[in-house]
């Protein structure tokens, strides 16, 4: 039997006393409320990107692979290499004892990593659309954005806009020779989730 488990390639080990659950939970807790992982962690308490907690902790790179390993971040986007989201799992709730929030169960969070994947100029346009669903050339979309970001060129405008009408986020049509656009059912739908954030 033992010259089985060796060719095998296992190796026989103790099984883990109740004890040592306990320490690992108990060091696990520990780790998590050290100072800079707890600000870490609470900035994870809504759905963020890795940029999202850089800019807010004014930091340059932060690597979510130790808290995933943990136990204590879980994706919502996983198969997106832009803009994914991150949010706390239960057990990482449990050990800052934050209470249980709800979210947009039925929010397309591929799409919102999507949006939050550009500097934030696809997420201006929507909200400048937003604001009160008129339809607008994309020389007024501009100007009424440029007051969120004044980088806005009249050519990153129509990319812009080219890109939400692929996802169907706005809507557009041309009356009498100039195009217009506005936003989308499903534009208005993706502005309220990212209430979840601000």
């Amino acid at each position: 039997m033992e010259m089985e488990t060796k060719l095998l390639g296992y190796k026989q080990c103790k099984a883990p006393s109740r004890g040592s659950k306990v320490n690992d939970v108990q060091s696990l807790a520990q780790w998590a409320n050290n100072p800079n992982t707890k600000r870490i962690l609470f900035l994870l308490d809504s759905p963020s990107t890795p940029r999202d907690i850089e800019k807010a902790l004014g930091i340059s790179k932060i690597k979510m692979k130790t808290l995933l390993e943990k136990g204590l971040v879980f994706p919502l986007n996983s198969n997106c290499r832009k803009g994914r989201l991150y949010i706390l799992t239960p057990k990482a709730r449990k050990i800052l004892s934050l209470q249980v929030k709800e979210f947009y169960r039925e929010a397309d969070w591929n799409l919102i990593g999507w949006i939050k994947a550009s500097p934030k100029q696809r997420l201006i346009l929507l909200k400048t659309m937003a604001i009160d669903y008129y339809k607008r050339t994309s020389e007024e979309i501009r100007l009424r954005a440029a007051i969120l970001n004044p980088r806005f060129t009249r050519i990153s405008t129509k990319q812009v806009l080219k890109e939400l009408l692929s996802k169907g986020l706005i809507e557009t049509e041309v009356i009498e020779r100039k195009r217009y656009y506005w936003i989308s059912k499903k534009g208005k739908a993706l502005i309220i989730s990212f209430n979840f954030k601000e």
